[in-house]
């Protein structure tokens, strides 16, 4: 056979099936379809923090009397180095709803964003409750851990008895954040930091700042009593989060304006 006579045999061998080969062509198959959600962004009031500390990171976040009568100034980088080490606290240790009984505090302010950027639920109550009522919602809610105001570890004793392995974070609004007279949410802000640098230094960008779902929950809110047992209402990311930029438009909390430099809000939880 000539050597052109070969070439053409083999270039026609590749249009003729083999017998392994299904005598009929198959169909060609579909394309898979392709599906994103990059125009979908899940409402979540946590990512206020975060992007706040990294516009204006210097900004005041908080300004404080501490409970030893001390002046504490925070920036929101600071806020957010501590929310972000308390998230990774809650996650390393696998808890997943957080009550919260303390007064105004930035560990109070600081917990919202923290517990949110863990996928946590908030679930946080008024320190002016009778003990009994305490005992009664946190164990309804099924907490499985607890910040605490120094001030009022008191009103958990009767929960506690009750719940010896609820784990209890006890905050003791000083200055100090680390060291001598640093408190347990301190302690549990270090660990968490320390958890991120050990883990790969990831900061915000491993914590939920976008929620998996903006119907998640994000909070569960208690009633006093005053009629019956306390009641919940769930509070979900969305709603925070539209919540809250109602009140901007509301209240016009404009970041700068012809009267004042600077707006400032009065924190306030009763």
């Amino acid at each position: 056979m000539s050597s052109a006579l070969k070439r053409l045999s083999s270039l026609a061998a590749h249009f003729t099936p083999s017998s392994s080969s299904p005598t009929t062509p198959s169909a060609p198959s579909e394309p898979e379809p392709y599906n994103h959600r990059h125009n979908i962004h899940q409402l979540s009031p946590t990512a206020f923090l975060p992007r706040a500390a990294a516009i204006e990171p210097s900004a005041c976040f908080a300004y404080h009397i501490t409970a030893n009568k001390k002046v504490l100034r925070r920036s929101y980088q600071q806020a957010a180095d501590r929310a972000r080490g308390l998230a990774y606290y809650l996650l390393k240790h696998g808890y997943k709803r957080v009550g919260i009984l303390a007064p105004n505090t930035p560990a109070f302010l600081e917990s919202i964003y923290g517990i949110g950027a863990a996928g946590a639920v908030n679930v946080a109550i008024n320190y002016r409750l009778k003990q009994e009522d305490i005992h009664y919602i946190f164990e309804h809610a099924e907490v499985d851990s607890i910040l605490v105001d120094a001030e009022f570890e008191h009103l958990l004793a009767s929960f506690r008895r009750a719940h010896p392995g609820v784990a209890v974070v006890v905050d003791t609004d000083t200055e100090a954040t680390e060291g001598e007279g640093c408190g347990g949410f301190d302690q549990a802000v270090l660990e968490g930091l320390e958890v991120d640098r050990v883990t790969g230094g990831h900061g915000w960008d491993a914590l939920e700042t976008e929620c998996v779902s903006e119907e998640g929950m994000i909070a569960l809110s208690y009633t006093s009593g005053t009629t019956a047992k306390p009641k919940g209402v769930v509070y979900t990311h969305r709603g925070a989060y539209l919540a809250t930029m109602g009140n901007i438009v509301e209240s016009s909390l404009n970041t700068h304006n012809s009267r004042a430099e600077r707006c400032h809000y009065l924190w306030t939880v009763s």
